[in-house]
């Protein structure tokens, strides 16, 4: 789970990192005589109306996953974020870029309503305020690792660092939706989990246990 998380956060922050000098690259493509003042503008108002869906992303996720179930929510965000990284590496029409933008900032804002309540349905709610603590550490991870890695390609690789950023983001999205799978119940618990992979049978009079009792 905080590996799940710690990529999908990844994923989001490695575009907030350079959005409004990238979004500005994007426009002088196609006009290149616009004055830096109004490229300033564009950028900053990308990243206003990206906050937004950042906010809107977690309603509308979480919503979701009440239907579609938590983990199912993840993977649908995880997947679909691979494919919007690799059109943005292509992709030079601004008003395309700023709504695939808008999408994965939601997806990254989709990722703090889903966790809650995923943890409640893996560890109880006697234990979500200590788990989910834990669990926050890889906001802190992704928000430090994130931008650092897309400044290091920044000044290794000035030529390709957009590029570059984008193929980090498509690698971490990837090994957050393998991890994925890792957790495959909605009601998984560590422990049950373990003791079926390696075929053992439960004692005879174990006691039955109840959803959140114990964590293996």
């Amino acid at each position: 789970m905080w590996f799940i998380f710690f990529f999908n956060i990844v994923a989001g922050i490695s575009i907030l990192s350079f959005l409004s000098p990238l979004y500005q690259d994007i426009w002088k493509l196609d006009h290149p005589t616009l004055e830096r003042s109004v490229l300033a503008g564009y950028g900053a108002t990308l990243i206003a109306v990206s906050s937004l869906f950042n906010g809107f992303g977690r309603i509308v996720w979480g919503v979701v996953s009440e239907r579609a179930g938590r983990i199912n929510t993840f993977r649908l965000m995880l997947a679909s974020q691979l494919i919007v990284f690799g059109i943005l590496m292509t992709e030079h029409s601004p008003w395309v870029f700023a709504v695939l933008v808008c999408y994965v900032l939601s997806c990254f804002g989709g990722g703090f309503a889903i966790m809650p309540p995923m943890v409640i349905d893996v560890y109880g709610p006697k234990r979500m305020s200590r788990v989910y603590g834990v669990l926050l550490t890889a906001w802190s991870a992704a928000g430090i690792l994130g931008p650092m890695m897309v400044a290091s390609l920044k000044d290794n690789y000035p030529d390709r660092a957009i590029v570059y950023s984008f193929l980090l983001g498509i690698l971490v999205l990837g090994v957050g939706f393998i991890f994925s799978f890792l957790i495959n119940d909605d009601r998984f618990i560590p422990g049950r989990i373990l003791v079926q992979s390696f075929g053992m049978a439960p004692r005879p009079n174990a006691r039955p246990r109840k959803p959140f009792e114990g964590s293996g």
